[in-house]
């Protein structure tokens, strides 16, 4: 076995140098550290020693992140100031352009990859992001995750179309990359996967390869891209090559990791959903529960193998979000509230064996699985928050102050809990607290893995300027064919019609609605595609359907014309200007992050705006965020009283959202069987070119 391991890491180190990561155990382990330091640069990788020690295991002294080289370059260009009196003068030197070897990183070509569930490639030139493509968007598997048998192929394809259809800055792409990054480096590794930077090298030349670890990039990504100069870090999730919860802080342009903890939220709550048929469309996970329950006292003593089915992990993975808006329908229950803050408290001691009481609530009735729903949401917040708290406090008692709390990793798309952060944690809504606590509570845009390919290149080139990332995906991958289609349709310039003053006269069920041959319903639903797709797992506006919500049967509408349950939530979204009338406060939430509740006069007057328990996940929209969707909601305002439509995704049941022109059919059923499609900036920016589809069935 010996010999067979280091033959295996010699060919490895000597045909792509990426093989460590499976064979790294036991006695393999100083061959894993030799390989490693080969496959490390420590310019890159830089050595820190970790200024606070506060809680959890021993850290590592090497992390992905440069920014304390990237402080050191800093200092050395910032020379003290010389008068010019004491120097010779050398009129024919040191005058033009000169540029220090410092700022070359304003044209260094990156390329960086996630090769896991949520798959992503992304490009940029400096610390400027490109563009990002979801492997899922492309292939049309949700959550995608590569197969073995497709490996090589898909990555390929995929390298392919950002080669041909990535929208650089600059007009023109790179064709090569000065290094290509890997997320993830050593979690589950294939064959396959061992071999993915020679598959990206069959359409790019990479000069080399580096490795950035999952909660460092996914830290980097969230706070590079927050509005803040300082802030307290948590990054959590199910699982990654550097843990599952890890908190840092951000001053400037460093990062340090100051906790890591084996607390695994995420695993603990997708359990419990994993066992509701309203979630998971299929009984046998509850039948298989319940049939082992009689063998077990109402304790914890029933482990997840004798209850568990072996869900695929594209499947696993919208469990949680699915979670989220079932939880709404009833308040929490105070027995399953109680089961479930000691199932919460144990699972962070590593003890995921489950609660008999609560399963045996769950399987009587609905009702029952409703209530763990609710309980199981409200301790996951309840769990959350006072650890948060507890990370402020020892920053407050070291005398280091944060400007903000950034919250990132796949738990930080669960937006009740970030609502509770924001409201008992910042002054965001108490501002006269004399300035002790953080401003406010910041979430990206792509706060799931799919944002891990960001996070990595600005390990190499922090952005010293914020970048927008919400609108970073691609355009219509076959956007060629457009106007033909649009042709054979009869398609109009919505120009043409009156922009989005016509637009919003539809939606308010004006004149031109009630003309229409289409018109069988008051008011319509209205698809939207326009410009560029939308980075990260929220449709902003670019790819959404859009209605209305002034009635709950807009919503059961939106729900069944995409075959999903009735309890779905359909977020709104709000222009600024409007967001004090719905929620009694300014809650922005540019990328749907927070779920603030509903003032009753506002939920009376628009019932379909919120969810049954009077929240709302929303969009906030500003003119900077996105001005043809603003000017859209100020018209509908004009209109209705409300600037504001409910939103969701443009996609089917299952599918990830639509990036094609190929037409998608969505329900049959009379209420729900037209839409209209309009598509924007396909030749110029300035220029809309845009189309709209009216067209039955």
């Amino acid at each position: 076995m010996g010999s067979f391991a280091i033959a295996f890491f010699h060919r490895a180190e000597l045909d792509c140098q990426w093989a460590f990561g499976a064979l790294a155990s036991g006695s393999l382990a100083a061959c894993f550290w030799a390989i490693c330091i080969h496959f490390w640069d420590f310019k890159i990788t830089a050595r820190i020693a970790l200024p606070l020690h506060l809680w959890g295991q021993k850290l590592p002294v090497v992390r992905s992140s440069n920014g304390t080289v990237m402080s050191a370059k800093v200092s050395r260009a910032g020379r003290p100031w010389r008068s010019t009196k004491n120097l010779p003068q050398r009129p024919k030197e040191g005058y033009g352009m000169q540029w220090p070897e410092e700022l070359a990183g304003d044209v260094h070509r990156t390329i960086a990859i996630h090769k896991g569930h949520d798959a992503h490639i992304a490009i940029a030139i400096g610390s400027r992001i490109q563009c990002v493509l979801e492997l899922e968007r492309f292939f049309g598997r949700r959550y995608f995750f590569p197969k073995v048998d497709h490996f090589s192929r898909d990555w390929q394809l995929a390298a392919e179309l950002v080669r041909d259809h990535c929208d650089c800055e600059s007009g023109s792409c790179p064709r090569e990359f000065d290094t290509g990054l890997v997320v993830d480096f050593g979690t589950y590794e294939s064959i396959q996967a061992t071999q993915l930077p020679k598959v990206i090298e069959r359409v790019f030349p990479v000069k080399e390869w580096r490795n950035v670890n999952h909660h460092e990039s996914h830290a980097l990504m969230a706070y590079y891209s927050s509005p803040f100069r300082s802030s307290l870090i948590l990054s959590f999730d199910g699982g990654g090559n550097d843990g599952t919860w890890n908190v840092f802080v951000g001053q400037g342009l460093d990062v340090y990791r100051i906790s890591r903890e084996q607390i695994n939220l995420g695993k603990a709550y997708t359990r419990v959903a994993s066992f509701m048929p309203a979630l998971t469309g299929f009984d046998l996970s509850l039948q298989k529960l319940c049939s082992a329950l009689p063998l077990h006292s109402p304790g914890f003593n029933l482990t997840w193998d004798e209850a568990m089915i072996n869900w695929p992990l594209t499947k696993l993975e919208g469990f949680a979000g699915k979670m989220m808006g079932y939880s709404g329908i009833k308040a929490p229950s105070p027995e399953a509230s109680e089961w479930m803050r000691q199932f919460y408290q144990r699972a962070a001691d590593g003890d995921h064996r489950l609660p008999g009481a609560v399963l045996n609530m769950m399987c009587k009735s609905e009702e029952g699985r409703q209530l763990v729903a609710a309980s199981t949401q409200d301790e996951f917040s309840k769990f959350v928050q006072p650890k948060v708290a507890n990370y402020l406090l020892q920053l407050k008692l070291k005398s280091i102050n944060v400007e903000g709390i950034v919250l990132v990793g796949g738990c930080a798309l669960n937006v009740v809990t970030n609502q509770v952060i924001r409201e008992t944690l910042t002054s965001f809504t108490s501002p006269m607290d004399g300035g002790s606590r953080p401003r406010d509570v910041y979430v990206p845009p792509a706060p799931n893995d799919s944002g891990l390919a960001v996070g990595a290149i600005w390990s190499l080139f922090p952005p010293t300027v914020r970048q927008p990332l919400q609108y970073l995906g691609f355009r219509l991958f076959d956007e060629e064919i457009l106007p033909e289609e649009a042709q054979k349709r009869g398609a109009q310039r919505l120009s043409d019609l009156g922009g989005v003053e016509y637009l919003a006269e539809l939606f308010a069920g004006g004149p031109a609605w009630q003309k229409h041959p289409a018109a069988k319903t008051p008011k319509p639903i209205i698809a939207v595609v326009r410009g560029r797709q939308e980075f990260g797992p929220r449709a902003l506006g670019h790819r959404s359907l859009l209605a209305f919500p002034d009635s709950e049967d807009m919503r059961d509408r939106m729900n069944r014309i995409k075959f999903r349950q009735w309890w779905r939530p359909a977020a709104p979204m709000i222009a600024d200007e409007a967001l004090e009338y719905v929620f009694g406060h300014k809650f922005g939430s540019t990328y749907m992050e927070f779920a603030p509740v509903v003032r009753d006069e506002v939920r009376q007057l628009f019932p379909g705006l919120s969810h049954f328990d009077g929240t709302a996940r929303h969009q906030s929209v500003g003119r900077e965020d996105e001005p043809w969707v603003h000017a859209l909601l100020l018209a509908v305002g004009k209109r209705t009283g409300l600037a504001a439509l409910i939103n969701t995704s443009f996609n089917s049941r299952g599918k990830p959202i639509t990036n094609t022109v190929t037409w998608h059919r969505l329900s049959d059923r009379p209420s729900t069987a037209w839409l209209v499609m309009f598509c924007s900036s396909l030749i110029m920016v300035v220029l809309f070119f845009c189309f709209v589809f009216l067209r039955e069935n």
